[in-house]
């Protein structure tokens, strides 16, 4: 049926002069060829061959909407401009509520297409007006759909929600089914945004599940579904099915012919293989999507995809092709139209440069940058990458300034994460609040009303109703409020927590900077014999600060639970070995005795993440090397016990006393005797091997070892496969 309705457009299109001349009945054919969804090209000229015959005024408006809302989809946004205008002198002589909200928003999504918007949220607030007069509340719940995603562009993501809430009413008032999916995908978009894409992610997988199970044509919803499932697992940092989410989204917009869309698709699906480090499979991706952008002549779009292929150069050391790409891109891209995108990319260029070894290039255009501003997201890789080229150019002091930069940072970026999840749950608590109290007043309103129509007959049964509705109502008030105190306790504890940690870290870093400070000074006032043993030092205490600053944020993400693990099924012989013959020659190196010993059978499987389980032995290997005295040694035992795979690494004297065993897992804990902190360790080493091994179901201990020192005993499950 859909190839028979697509010959006969191109028919149509060709003849169309001749035949609508004399047969008004093609309007019909069109209006049946867009319930159909053909080609989008096709019909959006089948719609401009229909507009050169005679039509009624409201035969004229439809086909002009139409044909502006198909040319919207393909990316030609000068023709939609052109056909709008069309629209609004139309409807100066002819009078339509629908087509007047229809004309304001598709200029609003024209507005959003070209990141316009608070020209967007003028026009839908427009178009909110005629379709509340007409009680369209189809078109309501879309055009509210809209102007939240113009309230969360522009950063106001409180009344985006309580937009986003509105359009989910309107589309349960229109009893429509797709609308309503729609407007809960709208919703699960603005928590991505406001980072918190594990309660996006529920909405969208329940969301798909009713697709594919209840909705018609969920082929329709499945490219906008699956895009945004894409963005929810990214922010998880679940490359993998981030992956697989895109690649479907890609696939049904394709198959939709929504080809802007099949173009933002491929650039995701080659940022997730970057991510996940499958390099060669990438180009094959890229090379479609500016292939589709050339066609569509997006020349921002074109500049996006080459900028992509430029950052996968520099992942592969490509750094000489890397920077010729970036140096086309800049000829054609726009810095002021494309702001965002032209800092991005000129991050990256910075990048290759450095890794070119073009320190002084690389510091013109990371300065320019730093200099114009940039956004708030590339501030912290703009100053480390600042502060590497000072440091690969010797002029440490700018590269010290930029690295404490790079920290205050950090921090402002946690506190803003902080404050964009308690703006999230603020904004949803203000909307229940007031569902609360409409629902109380609308309850106490019928309440009288049927007190004052059937007082004298059933006063004793409205007595009922109004102490049962009180009743109900008091109750669901109390669960709602419960509910926003806890989500205020929640939120309340983790700021605490980032208090502290902020706490912590500023008496971690008093005594660094301040030694940096005054080797700095002293250089300046060449009080230093030596002054490079001093710069030496000084490389050391700035890479002490860079590894604080990354165990800083490991921790802030495993404490916000977006610290994820990559699970593989291993043999527990094998891993427990490898573990050994990594950290054997580490520890002989520095001079002490190793010795393992395995009790483990074979085929015994463990469900673990290899990476995080070796850095936490590494981490307790490098606490034994620091802290043991010459000549030591150092023990490492696997056996499995109880279903459990235990490890066990014990080293010589020092020790710590019994009362500090307890405590030094706890983040920057010092202890007073010999084992105290003096080899240049974050002091967060064991505070995330803690965490790791609690992600897994483990604990990890600390006790006094038979060679005179510490042994800390790992426990982690066996995968027992019932």
């Amino acid at each position: 049926m859909k190839l028979l309705i697509k010959l006969a457009l191109v028919l149509c299109v060709f003849t169309a002069p001749v035949i609508f001349a004399n047969d008004a009945t093609h309007f019909d054919s069109f209006v049946a060829a867009i319930e159909e969804q053909p080609d989008k090209e096709i019909l959006a000229q089948h719609g401009e061959s229909l507009l050169e015959i005679e039509l009624t005024d409201e035969q004229r408006a439809y086909v002009l909407h139409k044909v502006a809302l198909l040319f919207n989809k393909l990316g030609h946004f000068s023709k939609v401009d052109d056909y709008l205008n069309q629209l609004e002198e139309l409807l100066t002589r002819y009078q339509s509520l629908e087509y007047q909200g229809k004309l304001f928003i598709t200029r609003g999504d024209l507005s959003l297409n070209l990141g316009q918007y608070i020209s967007a949220q003028q026009n839908f607030k427009q178009a909110v007006t005629f379709f509340e007069k007409s009680k369209d509340h189809r078109m309501l719940s879309h055009t509210l759909r809209f102007y939240s995603f113009a309230l969360k562009g522009s950063g106001n993501y409180s009344e985006a929600i309580q937009a986003v809430e509105r359009a989910k009413t309107a589309a349960t008032m229109a009893n429509n089914t797709p609308v309503t999916m729609a407007a809960y995908n709208a919703e699960a978009t603005i928590y991505n945004d406001l980072m918190l894409p594990g309660k996006a992610l529920k909405i969208q997988l329940d969301l798909l599940d009713y697709v594919t199970n209840q909705a018609e044509a969920p082929e329709d919803w499945y490219g906008q579904l699956y895009y945004s499932i894409g963005k929810s697992y990214a922010g998880l940092k679940d490359h993998e099915k981030s992956l697989a989410a895109y690649l479907n989204a890609y696939k049904y917009d394709k198959k939709t012919q929504f080809f802007n869309y099949v173009g933002s698709d491929l650039i995701k699906i080659s940022q997730q293989l970057m991510a996940l480090e499958r390099y060669e499979e990438v180009p094959e991706y890229l090379d479609e999507a500016l292939a589709l952008f050339i066609e569509l002549k997006s020349v921002r779009n074109i500049a996006w995809t080459k900028g992509n292929q430029a950052e996968l150069l520099v992942l592969k050391n490509q750094h000489v092709e890397a920077i010729a790409l970036f140096e086309e891109v800049f000829e054609t891209l726009d810095p002021v139209e494309s702001k965002i995108l032209y800092q991005q990319l000129s991050l990256s260029y910075g990048k290759a440069l450095i890794g070119n070894n073009d320190n002084l290039k690389a510091l013109k255009v990371l300065n320019k940058l730093h200099t114009d501003g940039v956004e708030q997201s590339s501030k912290h890789t703009l100053t480390n990458l600042l502060a590497t080229v000072y440091s690969q150019l010797a002029r440490f002091e700018e590269a010290f300034a930029m690295k404490s930069a790079s920290y205050t940072l950090l921090t402002d970026k946690m506190e803003n994460e902080t404050n964009s999840r308690a703006l999230g749950l603020a904004a949803q608590a203000q909307y229940q609040t007031s569902r609360i109290e409409l629902a109380e007043i609308k309850a106490e309103q019928e309440i009288n009303k049927i007190k004052n129509q059937q007082y004298m007959f059933y006063i004793a049964g409205v007595a009922l109703i109004f102490l049962f509705s009180f009743i109900g109502l008091y109750l669901l008030y109390r669960q709602k409020r419960k509910l926003a105190q806890q989500e205020a306790t929640i939120l309340n504890n983790s700021i605490m927590m980032k208090d502290q940690l902020l706490a912590d870290v500023s008496h971690e870093l008093r005594t660094p900077l301040t030694v940096l400070k005054l080797n700095i000074e002293s250089l300046e006032h060449n009080l230093i014999d030596n002054p490079e043993a001093t710069y030496k030092l000084l490389h050391v205490r700035l890479d002490s600060l860079n590894k604080l600053i990354s165990d800083i944020y490991e921790l802030a993400q495993a404490d916000s639970g977006y610290l994820e693990l990559q699970r593989v099924h291993c043999d527990a012989n094998e891993l427990v070995s490898n573990c050994s013959k990594d950290i054997e020659l580490l520890v002989t190196t520095a001079g002490l005795s190793f010795k393992s010993q395995f009790k483990i059978q074979l085929n015994t499987v463990v469900s673990i993440d290899v990476h995080k389980l070796n850095q936490v032995i590494y981490n307790l290997a490098r606490n034994s090397i620091n802290y043991t005295d010459l000549p030591g040694k150092v023990e490492f035992c696997g056996e499995v016990l109880n279903d459990n795979l235990i490890i066990r690494l014990s080293d010589s004297s020092p020790g710590v006393s019994v009362n500090d065993l307890d405590k030094i897992f706890d983040r920057l804990y010092r202890c007073d005797k010999s084992r105290s902190r003096e080899s240049g360790g974050s002091g967060l080493g064991l505070a995330i091997s803690r965490k790791i091994i609690s992600l897994h179901g483990g604990t990890i201990r600390a006790s006094k070892s038979e060679l005179g020192g510490i042994t800390v005993l790992i426990t982690l499950p066996l995968y027992l496969n019932k």
